[in-house]
């Protein structure tokens, strides 16, 4: 678990300026670099559900000395969020007897090839995980296909996501799926 990623050293990574989401305008940049580098092709509504709703969840990183703002690498992620009745609490389904729990969600991660081994998926993750964490989430949830070697080091060795189910052929591709969780405090 991250037990307090804002005491996490977040990296500034020389060269590069992480920036907000802001508009329509990015939704371009932000598509190209995933579908260069997942496997599962979204269509332009799945961008819109999460950009549009969570805005603040998808950072992206680019060059400083980029004539054009295009960025080089993107994370997008959403909250869900769930009530559940607690049943030693009332008897009866009071606003008092539920329990919210919020659940972050990272839905995509890329970084441009030629910018990979730098940190900047890291620097990218560790962002989202910090707002995740300041809007309430308790855990953070993705899925990755048990290929992705890379992203298996990253999510498990860097940054303490725990397997929690294989999903058998998950993927178009039919590929597998580790789902891994990171528990905040």
């Amino acid at each position: 678990t991250i037990d307090e990623v804002n005491d996490v050293n977040i990296p500034d990574i020389e060269g590069i300026d992480f920036v907000d989401y802001v508009n329509e305008e990015q939704l371009e940049d932000v598509m190209h670099l995933v579908q260069k580098d997942l496997s599962e092709p979204y269509s332009v509504f799945t961008y819109r559900y999460f950009l549009h709703r969570w805005p603040q969840l998808c950072i992206l990183a680019v060059p400083s000395d980029s004539a054009d703002k295009r960025p080089i690498g993107c994370v997008v992620c959403k909250i869900d969020v769930k009530r559940d009745d607690d049943i030693d609490a009332a008897s009866e389904n009071t606003d008092a007897a539920r329990k919210v729990n919020y659940t972050g969600y990272i839905g995509m991660l890329a970084v441009e090839t030629n910018y990979r081994r730098a940190g900047i998926g890291t620097a990218l993750a560790l962002r989202a995980i910090q707002r995740m964490q300041q809007m309430g989430c308790q855990s953070i949830q993705l899925e990755t296909e048990v290929t992705n070697k890379g992203a298996m080091r990253l999510y498990e060795d860097r940054l303490g996501f725990i397997r929690e189910e294989l999903l058998v052929k998950y993927y178009l591709n039919w590929n597998n799926a580790y789902r891994l969780r990171l528990w905040l405090k």
